[in-house]
């Protein structure tokens, strides 16, 4: 009888395999980018908006589809900025500005602008949902002039 001889496959498939072309690697979240190399969409992906009430998600995402904005947001370049001088940072030096009041940092209360406070409290008032605490704050001034 002959002896049989039996052949074992040779298994070299597990281990590290190092890539022949890696990936490049990209930011994280906001700062990600493509790495495949593709030329991307020169518009701005239509965001899903979380927490909207139910209809309105269409429609939001039908107003992203009908105005695009740019993928890159372009900012006017303002040319060369005037270089600013070094602060000063010792704040016991003698003032910069001798003969001014520090308490009114040169504004002339003459020229300032009259005191809105009742119409800043009333305004408060309507986008605070009537709150009491403002309503009472409005009575106060309104008795008193405080």
């Amino acid at each position: 009888m002959k002896a049989m001889k039996i052949m074992a496959k040779k298994r070299t498939r597990g281990g590290y395999r190092q890539p022949a072309n890696p990936a490049p690697v990209s930011g994280p979240g906001a700062l990600s980018a493509r790495t495949d190399g593709g030329p991307g969409s020169a518009t701005q992906p239509i965001r899903r908006i979380p927490g909207v009430d139910y209809g309105e998600q269409q429609a939001l995402s039908e107003q992203q589809a009908a105005a695009p904005l740019p993928a890159e947001p372009t900012v006017p370049s303002k040319g060369m900025a005037t270089p600013r001088p070094p602060l000063n940072r010792d704040v016991f030096r003698p003032t910069d500005v001798p003969g001014e009041d520090p308490r009114t940092a040169g504004i002339n209360p003459a020229e300032a602008a009259p005191d809105n406070t009742l119409l800043a409290l009333k305004a408060m008032y309507q986008v605070s949902g009537f709150n009491p605490v403002i309503s009472q704050l409005i009575h106060n001034y309104e008795q008193r002039g405080l």
